[in-house]
C-alpha cells in the first residue's frame, strides 16, 4: 500500500483536524467519496527539493522534465503531450524546466552552506509506522533526514520567508509543532529514544534563496505534544460517534484592533464634516 493511502494517523492527518474542522477533516480523509488531493505548485515544489536532497538517486525515476515548446502550436502540443505520456509510462512526474532550475539552484545553495551542511547528514525518506501505546491508535510518519547517531530529526520547509520571526509565526498556524511532536515519538519507536535535536529548515523559492535554521526548543515541543494528544483524542471522539461538526455556534464580538474605546478607532464626525 502506498504510504499516503495507509489507514494509520499521520503528521499530516493531526494538522488536518487541528487547523480546520472535524469536518474538513472528514472530507479529507474518511469521506468515502473523497478524490485524491491534488498537490499545489507549492507543494511540488517542496516535493522536488526534498527529493533533490534526501533522495537524490530517485529522482530520475520520479520526476521527467518538460521541454521547452510552445503548446499553444500544434508541433508543441504533440512534443508536450509525447513527454507526458512517457513520464506517465514510468510514473514519473512531469514539471517544467523552470521549476527544476530553481530547486537545483536551491539544493545547491542549501549544499553549499556551511551552517547547513551538518543538517544534511544522516538519511531519510523510509516510513516508519508503530502502534501508540498511550492513544490506543496505529500511527506513522516520513522523516526527511534523521541521523541516529547525532540524535537529530530534520524536516525541510520551503517558506514563504525564511526570516526566523516570519517563520516562527507560519509554523504555528500550519501546525509545524504538532508535527515535530509526532516526528518525534516516531523517532523513539524507532530508535529507542527520543531525538536530542529537532531542526526546521527552512528555505526561500526565489534567489537569494534564504533559509534559516530553526531548533525546536522544549517548550515549543511540548506544546506540540499537547495539540497532538488533542487532536488524536479528536479524531477518535468523532470516529465514535461517527459526528463530524463545523464550526457551530459562537457569539460574534468586534475584533480586539475595532474596539470603539480605542482613539485610534474613533471616528470624529466634526472632522469629516470639516470643510464640507
Amino acid at each position: 500500500m502506498n504510504y499516503h493511502d495507509h489507514p494509520a494517523l499521520s503528521a499530516s492527518k493531526l494538522k488536518k483536524f487541528i487547523t480546520g474542522t472535524p469536518l474538513d477533516f472528514w472530507y479529507a480523509y474518511e469521506w468515502p467519496d473523497r478524490m485524491p488531493v491534488m498537490p499545489t505548485e507549492a507543494m511540488r515544489q517542496g516535493s522536488l527539493v526534498d527529493c533533490m536532497i534526501t533522495e537524490p538517486e530517485r529522482l530520475e525515476h520520479k520526476y521527467a522534465v518538460a521541454p521547452n515548446c510552445d503548446r499553444r502550436t500544434k508541433a508543441g502540443k504533440d512534443l508536450w503531450n509525447k513527454c507526458f505520456q512517457e513520464a506517465a509510462g514510468k510514473g514519473a512526474e512531469l514539471i517544467p524546466k523552470p521549476m527544476f532550475d530553481t530547486a537545483e539552484a536551491i539544493k545547491l545553495s542549501l549544499c553549499s552552506d556551511p551552517l547547513v551542511q551538518e543538517y544534511l547528514q544522516g538519511s531519510g525518506q523510509v516510513p516508519h509506522y508503530w502502534h501508540d501505546e498511550v492513544h490506543d491508535t496505529e500511527m506513522r510518519y516520513l522523516p526527511d533526514i534523521e541521523d541516529p547517531e547525532e540524535g537529530l530529526l530534520v524536516d525541510l520547509k520551503k517558506a514563504r520567508s525564511a526570516d526566523p520571526r516570519h517563520f516562527k509565526s507560519q509554523s504555528y498556524s500550519l501546525a509545524y509543532d504538532i508535527q515535530v511532536a509526532h516526528y518525534a515519538e516516531g523517532y523513539r519507536d524507532k530508535y529507542g529514544e527520543y531525538p536530542r535535536k529537532i531542526v526546521l529548515l527552512a528555505y526561500e523559492w526565489n534567489f537569494p534563496y534564504n533559509r534559516s535554521i530553526n531548533v525546536i526548543s522544549d517548550s515549543l515541543l511540548e506544546l506540540g505534544r499537547q495539540r497532538r494528544d488533542k487532536a488524536i483524542e479528536g479524531i477518535k471522539a468523532c470516529r465514535g460517534t461517527n459526528e463530524w461538526p463545523s464550526w457551530g455556534v459562537h457569539t460574534m464580538e468586534a475584533p480586539t484592533w475595532a474596539q470603539i474605546d480605542d482613539p485610534a478607532n474613533d471616528t470624529d464626525v466634526a472632522d469629516l464634516l470639516e470643510g464640507v
